[in-house]
């Protein structure tokens, strides 16, 4: 039975208590043995993430088998309750925080993710360069991040806030993982008939999210704001969506203020 989908994978009931996650095809094999390592990792470090148990392919596709998480995404679970959705993104920061306390071990680097995603961006090639220029300025780290999370990315279970999703995970920033969240719910897409106040309320939920992560780990907010070209630029690489010219927009905003 289907439970889950999204622009890359399904997620299919598989047992009372275990989820098949088939992606979409073509997938790159080298991610999904990453989302593997990536949640096998953060769940024996203690983090919220379910459990990998086998990687595997079913009629064609490739997959991973987790044990199940009961629960809906942050984004639905406090779709028209926005107090709700404010405590918990406060509690989201701190679970971010202390995720960046953890050594990613031999995950992919991110700025190398971030480089080669950039590479292929469908952005004019002084754009491109901008981006890529603005990444060689920033730091590397070895930090575990996470680098996709969002409230679509996070599942509200009876024991807590779970994080799903670890395809882009690696060892990297603080900053941009932080930076990539904040993007993400400022400009992310919304599942349908979720514009209107919910969309208005984007920005202020997003500067809330980096002050709650702030306060917990110190870090500047210019350090933040330096990774948002790169991030934004590097988004256009992905299949193409409706927020690609909202998307494009925010970026001549980014190389202006530059």
């Amino acid at each position: 039975m289907l439970i889950g989908s999204g622009l890359s994978s399904e997620v299919f009931l598989h047992g009372s208590d275990r989820v098949l996650k088939l992606y979409r095809e073509p997938s790159e094999a080298a991610d999904i043995e990453n989302e593997f390592r990536a949640t096998a990792l953060a769940h024996e470090r203690g983090l919220p993430a379910a459990r990998p148990i086998a990687l595997l392919r079913q009629d064609g596709r490739h997959g991973i088998l987790f044990e199940r998480l009961h629960g809906e995404t942050m984004l639905r679970h406090y779709a028209k309750n926005p107090l709700g959705m404010i405590l918990a993104l406060r509690r989201l920061a701190l679970i971010q925080h202390a995720m960046h306390g953890e050594a990613a071990g031999d995950l992919p680097a991110q700025q190398a993710r971030l480089r080669h995603d950039i590479d292929r961006a469908r952005v004019p090639e002084a754009i491109r360069e901008a981006a890529l220029a603005a990444l060689d300025r920033l730091p590397s780290g070895s930090a575990l991040c996470h680098n996709d999370i969002h409230p679509g990315n996070v599942l509200c279970t009876p024991g807590g806030l779970a994080l799903i999703d670890w395809q882009k995970a690696g060892a990297g920033c603080p900053a941009a993982d932080v930076a990539r969240t904040e993007l993400m719910i400022r400009y992310g897409r919304l599942p349908a008939n979720r514009g209107g106040k919910a969309d208005r309320l984007r920005g202020l939920a997003a500067d809330w999210y980096v002050r709650c992560y702030r306060s917990a780990s110190g870090l500047g907010r210019a350090e933040i704001r330096g990774w948002h070209l790169p991030l934004m630029v590097a988004r256009l690489c992905a299949r193409r969506t409706d927020k690609d010219e909202q998307i494009l927009g925010v970026v001549d905003q980014l190389m202006t203020a530059a």
